[in-house]
């Protein structure tokens, strides 16, 4: 019956995505790196909600609406399903299952989901609208081999301004994501944020689009960024694009 349960409530939990940020289990960490040569990754959960939860744990390969049993990555997850009382922690165990060799021949970073749904346990719910609360992380797997070092691969990002509307063009020529949380573009000390950073994949080029018109004439275009690193921390940069004639970004 605990199993039929889960599988009914996920797609409520899917349905809830406004409320996910504020579930009542919380992680220990906010992605997750496994460097391919690892045997595993220990995680931590704690209950911080007023009494016991059923908590169903899976990874999947970025689509948030697939379930736990389709889910096809090259992990698991132990225990899979626990029941965790108030106040309590649970330790996980995160492995990975490719053959080695492929892992260190890998030209990247691949990057993953860490999903923990949790679930008010109750027999009978009858009429009453019951709510599950799930958290996704993001899991990196990163080969041993890499060139270059993670901390460093936001230096070698590449900046431009786009050729049409207010938008920059970035390029990640590096073997790892990089995390942006904010984007900033200061022509002139007009502001043009970006209000959906993205995470550029490694070895692409992103356009990020910005709120507000196009400046006109000519200015000097200063970028400021932040990143989030392996632990989760935001980090700080600042790039000067030039200056810029009759700019139309």
């Amino acid at each position: 019956m605990t199993h039929r349960l889960f599988n009914a409530m996920l797609g409520l939990a899917l349905a809830v995505q406004a409320v996910l940020a504020h579930g009542e289990i919380v992680i220990d960490r906010t992605r997750i790196i496994y460097t391919a040569s690892a045997p595993g990754v220990t995680v931590n959960l704690h209950n911080e909600a007023d009494g016991p939860r059923l908590i169903q744990v899976w990874i999947d390969a970025g689509d948030p609406q697939v379930a736990p049993e389709s889910s096809d990555v090259p992990f698991t997850v132990t225990p899979p399903i626990l029941r965790l009382d108030a106040g309590k922690h649970r330790a996980l165990r995160v492995m990975y299952h490719a053959p080695q060799d492929k892992a260190m021949a890998a030209p990247q970073e691949s990057v993953y989901w860490l999903n923990v749904l949790g679930i008010r346990p109750t027999v009978d719910t009858g009429n009453q609208l019951q709510f599950a609360f799930r958290t996704r992380i993001k899991l990196f797997l990163r080969p041993d081999a890499l060139p270059g070092q993670a901390q460093q691969a936001v230096d070698t990002l590449q900046w431009r301004l786009a050729g049409d509307g207010p938008a920059l063009q970035v390029r990640n020529p590096s073997a790892f994501h990089v995390t942006l949380s904010s984007v900033l573009l200061t022509v002139d000390g007009v502001e043009y944020p970006s209000e959906a950073p993205p995470m550029l994949l490694p070895h692409s080029v992103a356009r990020i689009v910005l709120k507000g018109r196009a400046p006109r004439g000519q200015g000097t275009a200063a970028l400021r960024f932040t990143t989030l690193d392996d632990h989760g921390m935001t980090r700080t940069h600042a790039v000067s694009l030039g200056r810029t004639k009759d700019l139309a970004l």
